[in-house]
């Protein structure tokens, strides 16, 4: 299905935007929780940071794990973070994620000492009873024999190094993409330690998703909001092109006085000034075209009317001269040939006097109609065409239809029969024959034809044979008639004030179909004559 230039101009468009939103939105969400994430690292390291004083006193100073723990676990819970903490030979001092064993550690040592719900472990309790150091000893044999070691023996090169570690990785501990920020604590040359802090990031999965809906939203209604504006866009681009269409076909139908609006001074609005001045140019063309054919037709006219006259002298003339020779005098045969030259003159100059005036008139009005037997006025002209059609024994066969009437001139119509006819015999071989047929169509029309199986005309010369004086080279030189060339053209022009249309259809070597269509508004109907 062929589209529309505005639709394929408001697809291409809306495909350009589409990508191009998309874009932005993808790389909008990407730079806001990139944005967020950073701020994340830069938090969680300077947690680090402010750690490592603290870290380093209860790693040299105080040399109590617990605390240590329990230190771990509070940051934890202020930061939303994992911390690991190591030494300076890769071993794992303390881990915040054992916190619930702690805890239940704890609360168990408060228990026996009879302070139940305190949170505070009893303090006659030796360090060694609370399992700290054994699940830190768990965690860091876990951490050595899986994958995890070698991801964090290499961030902790680096921090040994004195640098700080930031990324976002898959860390295969915890089983989720982790925030991960390493920093070191001790002397900034020889550090003593690292604090690694790992944030899992399905924490961030909420705000994360809400900023996705948000662009996504933002998204859709700049699309719906570009749907609109692109598609208003197309059709203003496409308006002064539907103009200009609707201009040429007119100008094509023949009105010269359509014109295009041109606004703007663009390559559009120069090509609506191109096309006005076209009409104009045309419209003058064939104002000068007209007036040198009524020119024409006028001198043809009177120089045809001024002929008449003399022709008939001479030719009256000449009988008088002819009518007193003898039979046997040689001068007799000039005689005839003069009479019979006259008389073609005279029909020619007869047939050119008929098409000026028909040329000149235009179609008939309903006053000037008159109901005419068709199918009578045929069979009367084929009853005067075989005095024509027996010297070349020709069959002139009748298929008509009865009682078909139609509105016309009288006169018009038997000369139109008559031509057609008169045609078909000219160009007929010997013992063929010509056919009359007429039929009423289903929509109402008449159509009437004239066949005959005579040499046929050429396809390159179909558009031609009704202009005047034209002769199909073929066909002539098979025939001993010589006709004036302007039999077509004045049936052409008969069919043309009677409203009606006049097609041809020939085959070389078979034979030619003239077909003459009246208009159901030309034929008169039965139940009208009732």
């Amino acid at each position: 299905m062929n589209k529309s230039l505005s639709t394929r101009l408001m697809y291409s468009f809306m495909t350009i935007i589409v990508i191009v939103v998309v874009g932005i939105t993808a790389g909008t969400s990407y730079l806001i929780a990139d944005y967020f994430f950073k701020i994340k690292e830069d938090e969680l390291a300077q947690k680090g940071h402010d750690m490592a004083d603290t870290v380093e006193y209860f790693v040299t100073k105080d040399n109590n794990r617990y605390m240590l723990m329990r230190y771990l676990i509070a940051v934890d819970h202020l930061v939303g973070a994992r911390i690991w903490l190591f030494d300076n030979e890769y071993n794992l001092l303390a881990a915040s994620n054992i916190a619930a064993d702690v805890d239940s550690a704890g609360k168990t040592a408060a228990g026996s000492n009879g302070e139940v719900g305190t949170g505070k472990p009893d303090v006659s309790v030796p360090a060694d009873r609370i399992p700290v150091y054994e699940y830190t000893t768990r965690l860091a044999e876990e951490i050595k024999s899986g994958q995890v070691s070698r991801n964090v023996n290499k961030i902790l090169k680096d921090i040994y190094r004195g640098e700080s570690v930031r990324s976002q990785i898959y860390h295969p501990y915890f089983k989720q993409q982790v925030i991960l920020v390493g920093v070191p604590y001790g002397d900034k040359y020889h550090p003593r330690g690292a604090i690694l802090m790992a944030e899992p990031l399905s924490g961030f999965g909420g705000f994360l998703r809400s900023v996705y809906i948000f662009t996504i939203i933002v998204g859709l209604l700049g699309l719906v909001l570009s749907l609109f504006m692109v598609r208003k866009l197309s059709r203003q681009i496409v308006k002064p092109l539907v103009s200009m269409k609707n201009a040429t076909i007119a100008i094509a139908k023949g009105n010269y006085s359509r014109r295009v609006e041109v606004e703007g001074e663009d390559e559009v609005a120069e090509l609506g000034d191109a096309i006005n001045h076209l009409s104009t140019e045309l419209s003058n063309y064939l104002g000068k075209l007209a007036r040198m054919e009524k020119i024409r037709r006028d001198f043809v006219a009177n120089v045809s009317h001024e002929l008449r006259t003399p022709i008939t002298i001479i030719r009256g003339y000449n009988d008088i001269v002819s009518d007193s020779l003898a039979e046997d005098d040689p001068n007799k045969r000039y005689c005839d040939l003069i009479g019979s030259e006259t008389k073609r003159l005279e029909r020619l100059v007869r047939g050119l006097l008929d098409i000026s005036r028909l040329q000149s008139a235009d179609k008939l009005k309903v006053s000037d109609t008159q109901p005419l037997p068709l199918t009578e006025i045929i069979r009367n002209v084929a009853e005067k065409l075989k005095v024509k059609a027996e010297p070349k024994q020709i069959t002139l066969k009748l298929q008509l239809e009865e009682d078909l009437e139609i509105m016309g001139n009288g006169d018009q119509i038997v000369q139109l029969v008559l031509l057609l006819g008169d045609n078909a015999i000219k160009y007929s071989p010997q013992g063929s024959y010509v056919r009359y047929e007429t039929k009423q169509l289903a929509n109402g029309s008449i159509e009437m034809s004239v066949v005959d199986n005579g040499p046929g005309i050429p396809e390159e010369d179909l558009p031609f044979i009704f202009e005047r004086f034209y002769k199909v080279d073929k066909s002539h030189a098979q025939s001993s008639s010589k006709g004036t060339g302007l039999g077509l053209a004045i049936a052409k022009e008969i069919v043309r004030m009677h409203g009606a249309h006049i097609e041809v259809f020939s085959q070389v070597n078979v034979g030619t179909r003239f077909v003459v269509t009246f208009p159901a508004e030309a034929v008169i109907r039965e139940e009208i004559q009732s």
